[in-house]
């Protein structure tokens, strides 16, 4: 069993919170062995196979719930030394396996970004709740990345997710509740006490009710084809990793070249710099250079 290190575990009671904990990074996600992303795994499973716990919530410790996948290194993002098809086909699988096939109820406890892989996982999870400073969105579009993956076809409708992924621009937790990506806002400072409320009543259900409604949910979604369009988003995501600079300007190994001559921020401040208007409601929240939690 691995040491929680960059995930924290605690059961209390019928629930169970597994705290993503690396605030100095913004809770980036990991997913090489041992990292954040297998211990999230585990704690996930530990709770599924747990006949305590009835209701599992997924939070952020820190700044944000977290603002995507780890990208600081280059070489990591090259496509020699990432197998990319396996990787992108893993990582939907996984959030299958630990939140989408997870008889137990998951919700997402989102504040400040949940941005491209945080809002991967926080789409996954049954129900999100959020802060009122909440913001989501997935700005890798702006170097290519495809982010139909994270189910937003199907949570937002077709209009609002193509606007989403044509822009990068990031939704705050007002728009994300009008257009269906959240449950419920709550005030920053009420945030754990509304999700432990609506935790607590899933959690006086009889556990096969949850189990049963779930399956039946899921399986209508199904039907229609999820699983195969999410396997064929993670082929075109794969291309478009792989794909040279010279064939994707401005892709993911130009930004890839950008990290590893002038660093991790030099990289996202040109990804970023055309959408200085666009990203305003979020630059309050940008401008903490420290990046202290």
């Amino acid at each position: 069993m691995l040491p929680y290190t960059d995930v924290i575990y605690e059961k209390k009671g019928p629930i169970a919170y597994i705290t993503l904990n690396r605030p100095d990074k913004l809770n980036a996600l990991d997913p090489r062995p041992g990292k954040i992303l297998e211990q999230w795994a585990q704690a996930c499973r530990q709770s599924r196979d747990d006949d305590e716990v009835k209701v599992m919530v997924i939070k952020g410790a820190g700044r944000c719930f977290s603002a995507g996948y780890d990208q600081s290194d280059p070489d990591r993002l090259s496509d020699q030394a990432w197998e990319l098809r396996d990787y992108l086909t893993g990582l939907d699988q996984l959030y299958q396996e630990c939140l989408w096939d997870n008889p137990k109820a998951s919700i997402a406890q989102v504040h400040s970004f949940c941005l491209a892989g945080g809002g991967h996982m926080a789409c996954y999870c049954d129900i999100t709740v959020a802060s009122d400073d909440a913001l989501f969105g997935y700005p890798p579009v702006r170097y290519a990345s495809v982010g139909a993956g994270m189910l937003w076809p199907l949570l937002v409708g077709m209009k609002k997710a193509k606007e989403m992924l044509f822009t990068g621009n990031m939704m705050t937790a007002q728009e994300a509740h009008s257009v269906g990506l959240v449950n419920r806002v709550a005030p920053r400072k009420k945030l754990d006490e509304e999700v432990t409320k609506l935790a607590k009543t899933i959690a006086k259900l009889p556990p096969m009710s949850v189990k049963l409604n779930k399956l039946a949910i899921q399986e209508f979604y199904e039907q229609m084809g999820i699983r195969s369009a999410l396997k064929y988003t993670g082929t075109l995501c794969s291309i478009s990793y792989s794909a040279s600079p010279e064939s994707i300007p401005g892709g993911l190994q130009d930004f890839a070249r950008v990290t590893k001559e002038q660093g991790i921020r030099a990289a996202f401040g040109r990804m970023n710099t055309p959408f200085l208007e666009e990203d305003s409601v979020a630059r309050s929240q940008m401008a903490r250079p420290d990046r202290k939690p």
